[in-house]
């Protein structure tokens, strides 16, 4: 039987594992748009506020919705730790969002060119959620074939936003 505190932790740590999940497929999609079509010119500021937008964003829902469900279920404004969870949790959206942002304004600052800045981060996404997915099913009891299958969807997920959008 496990205690409230592990109950809790476990929790969180699914929360946070999620939350980065969730990120990088945000931020690859609107990666995705923009280099979507190749001859027209997109201004790297203007990537940069797309990215900035479309993460905090879905950063920003998260945080409400979390607020609410729990507000709905326990009838009660959260307890004092929660929003420092919540915030930690949701950050990973943000953080999945750091690297490519980083890129997009060495672009826009003329360090990187565009196409490098926006492939590099693009397939950057897509090896964090195969980092992410190794994180999630590395303490399993799972057979080991079962948690490479596993990783491999969330990687094939990604890879599967990269053809979808791609292909457009």
């Amino acid at each position: 039987m496990t205690s409230r505190a592990d109950s809790a932790r476990a929790e969180h740590i699914a929360s946070v594992l999620r939350e980065r999940i969730y990120g990088s497929i945000a931020c690859l999609s609107t990666l995705l748009v923009l280099v979507r079509h190749p001859g027209e010119h997109v201004e790297p500021w203007t990537a940069v506020l797309d990215v900035v937008v479309a993460t905090g964003g879905l950063w920003a829902a998260s945080l409400l919705s979390e607020y609410v469900a729990h507000l709905a279920v326990r009838e009660v404004v959260a307890e004092p730790l929660h929003p420092a969870r919540m915030l930690r949790a949701s950050g990973q959206i943000l953080q999945a969002a750091v690297l490519p942002v980083l890129l997009l304004a060495g672009s826009a600052l003329g360090r990187v060119p565009f196409a490098v800045a926006t492939w590099t981060s693009i397939w950057f996404l897509v090896a964090t959620m195969g980092v992410f997915a190794v994180l999630a099913v590395r303490r399993t009891r799972l057979p080991w074939w079962k948690r490479a299958v596993l990783v491999l969807v969330l990687i094939g997920l990604g890879l599967l936003v990269v053809l979808l959008k791609s292909a457009h």
